[in-house]
């Protein structure tokens, strides 16, 4: 089982390299893509630890502001990347630098070996009652960021924007793993339609979307399971402004569960669990 991993930080540098380190094996390749808005001085943090792992690979840097296309952006670099160095990959796991994994390498390579051709990405067709409006507010109205700025522009007939013809629009998690066969027709399917690309860079947060209505849309949907991989806690939303920072005392539900990685974790609110999960799923990390 030969994997790809697609990375996006922009922050704790020392817990991007551990998390790399934790996950390498001769069988696998990093895409690293670190946002521009991050200081020279911290992005030097990043690399200059991994300058020793020859198969790590730092993308070129673009901003990436919060619910912006900047996120596709750096994947789709990377999907790009991959595919014209020809490395050998079954499957690519996309994850953020606060993504841990939370079962061994061998757990992973097994479980993804006995699902060759197999996708996992949550999905689900839009409307959804549990988004605002089910979600379609995010690619009717046009939502421009320019230089940090959001423009949402109001409702009315002369802005509400049309769904790109033929596509039903689909959304969910963010985060997924793809097959080798799912990222050789995205890589083809953005090729030969920059409109669809067009569209999406003035959609809400459009990587909850896009990667969803390109597969959802083609025939490996079948393909895919509706599952992300993916352990989040999902408390105190509100305060958090976003998934809960997971800790020690997360730790008993994180190795119950069936998922292959967690989000997300801060070192520099608690490293400690990071130390838990290396102690129970085993093996030395790469240093």
């Amino acid at each position: 089982m030969r994997l790809a991993y697609l990375v996006s930080a922009y922050k704790l540098p020392e817990q991007l390299v551990r998390l790399v380190s934790r996950l390498t094996t001769p069988r696998c390749h990093f895409f690293i893509h670190v946002d521009r808005q991050t200081d020279d001085a911290l992005f030097d943090r990043m690399a200059e630890p991994l300058v020793a792992f020859p198969n790590v690979h730092f993308l070129e840097r673009h901003t990436s502001y919060y619910g912006g296309f900047g996120h596709v952006r750096a994947t789709l670099k990377g999907i790009d990347a991959l595919l014209r160095m020809k490395l050998p990959f079954d499957h690519v796991v996309l994850l953020t630098g606060q993504d841990y994994p939370i079962k061994s390498n061998d757990e992973i390579e097994r479980f993804l070996d006995a699902r060759r051709g197999q996708a996992f990405l949550e999905h689900f067709p839009l409307p959804f009652p549990e988004w605002r409006g089910g979600g379609l507010d995010r690619f009717e109205r046009w939502h421009i960021r320019v230089a940090g700025r959001y423009l949402r522009l109001p409702p009315g007939r002369w802005v509400r924007r049309r769904f790109p013809s033929g596509m039903k629009p689909f959304g969910g998690s963010p985060y997924w793993c793809f097959s080798r066969e799912c990222i050789e027709y995205i890589h083809e399917f953005v090729r030969r339609s920059p409109s669809f690309v067009r569209f999406f860079r003035y959609v809400n947060v459009p990587d909850e979307l896009f990667f969803h209505t390109i597969l959802l849309n083609s025939p490996l949907a079948e393909n895919i399971v509706n599952d992300d991989l993916r352990y989040v806690e999902w408390r105190d939303v509100e305060v958090a402004g976003g998934p809960a920072v997971l800790g020690r005392s997360d730790f008993g539900k994180l190795m119950r569960s069936g998922d292959l990685f967690a989000r997300k974790f801060d070192a520099s609110v608690d490293a400690a669990v990071l130390d838990m999960i290396d102690a129970k799923i085993g093996g030395e990390r790469e240093t």
